[in-house]
Order: structure tokens, then sequence, then C-alpha cells
């Protein structure tokens, strides 16, 4: 036994069935952080099942189960207002304090073991393969999977070889191989932005649905918590191979 959640119980087999349905692979297989990442999920959703009081629910197939989770989980918890111009517009301002001033780029990379290896991947690039694609077959960043996406990056947060190549490129550039101790890279402009462009409609809304999503799952937490106190959570990880913990703790 895992954990009980109120006169629920959830067992080693309950996530076992999770982790090889979400993964593909045996939990002795999956890493780790994964497994506590489902584990942990696993117990939301029971939390939101006890809440919820329908003895039938217990029953129910993997399908039935999610559908069941979210019906009840909106009626339970329901979202909570959408966020208003004063909110954005302070979202905004803070959003924009926290940023160094000047353009900021959202950027990709490939990163490359040779020259011979960059320039191969460059061509493809000019051929107008897809970048995430090559950075799944060629690139041996830790991200490359995920298509080599890196964030937003200001000035003065990249080696000067590394700005002179990206900030004279347009959205959806990508630059020459470039050189360094760990390879050979190269960078693709996904976006663009300025700082302090609040006005701009495009990071209006841009805000609006960053804040509406924190805000959600603000609310969603606080109500898991508050359902779990009422419920009572007891989670029992001595035995676990993964980083068991209760998530409903503070």
């Amino acid at each position: 036994m895992l954990a009980t959640v109120g006169n629920r119980t959830v067992r080693q087999e309950d996530l076992i069935a999770v982790v090889e349905s979400q993964t593909g692979q045996p939990i002795g297989e999956a890493p780790p952080e994964l497994v506590a990442t489902l584990f942990e999920g696993l117990l939301d959703e029971e939390v939101v099942l006890a809440a919820s009081g329908v003895p039938t629910d217990s029953k129910l197939t993997p399908v039935a189960r999610s559908a069941r989770v979210r019906e009840a989980l909106f009626q339970l918890c329901p979202p909570p207002p959408l966020p208003t111009a004063a909110e954005v517009d302070a979202f905004l301002v803070s959003s924009s304090a926290e940023e160094p001033g000047g353009e900021r780029l959202r950027l990709r990379q490939l990163l490359l073991p040779d020259q011979a290896a960059a320039h191969a991947a460059r061509e493809r690039l000019r051929r107008g393969e897809d970048f995430a694609e090559v950075s799944r077959q060629m690139s041996r960043a830790p991200n490359a999977a995920q298509g080599g996406l890196l964030g937003w990056v200001g000035p003065g947060q990249l080696p000067p070889e590394f700005e002179a190549a990206v900030f004279a490129l347009a959205v959806g550039g990508v630059s020459e191989p470039v050189a360094s101790t760990a390879g050979w890279h190269i960078f693709q402009v996904v976006e663009r932005r300025t700082t302090g462009s609040g006005a701009d409609p495009a990071r209006r809304e841009r805000a609006r649905a960053e804040l509406a999503a924190q805000k959600a799952e603000a609310s969603r937490r606080d109500c898991l918590r508050a359902l779990a106190a009422r419920i009572g959570v007891t989670t029992h990880c001595k035995d676990a191979t993964f980083p068991c913990r209760n998530p409903f703790e503070a």
C-alpha cells in the first residue's frame, strides 16, 4: 500500500498501471522523478474521486475514470475568474521589471559534435527541413528531443559570439554554425519582443493567457489541498523506490 485517501487505498499495482499506461515502460525502467510525478497525479485523482462521494467511481475503466475526474474537479474546484485588465497591467509591469532592457529573443539550438556535422545540419535547414526534426535526429543538446528550445534570452545573457550570430536574425532565421568548447551551435529565432511594449495587443494576449493559467493552477492546488485536508491523505513511503512524498503537506 502506497497511500490512503479517505477510505480509498492506493496500491503499488495502481501506480504500476498508471506508469505503464502513461510511459509505455515497466515501472522499474521509468525515471524515478517521473514515477513520483505520476504518483502525485494519482493522489490528486483519488482526492477528487473521494470528495465526489460516488461509490461507483472505484469501478471505472481508465478512460471513464479520466472523464469522471475532469467532471468532478470542475464541480468541486471551479476555475477562478479570468484576469482583469488591471491584473494584466500589473503582470506586464512585473514581468518587464524582471527582464533586462532591450530586445529579447526566444531561441532554439542545435549542438553538433564537429564542424562537418554542423555544416550537414545547416544544409538540411537551408533546404527547408523542420528545425525541431533536425534537432531530434542530429543534435546532442539535452533538450534535443524537444526541438532544442532554449527559451527567452536578452542582451548580455549569451557569449558575445552567440549574440553576434542571433541578434541580427529575423524571426524564423537560422544562424551559421558557431564554435564553442562544447561543440558547434546553430540557432533559430522563434520569436522576438521588446521590453516595455505593454501596449502591444499580442503581448497583452500572451500575458493574459499566462496569467490565467497561473491563476487556474494556483486555484486548483489550493482547492485540492483543502479537499485533502478534509478527507485525510496519508502516504506510506518507507519502501518506495521513487521520491515519494505527500503533495498536500506544506
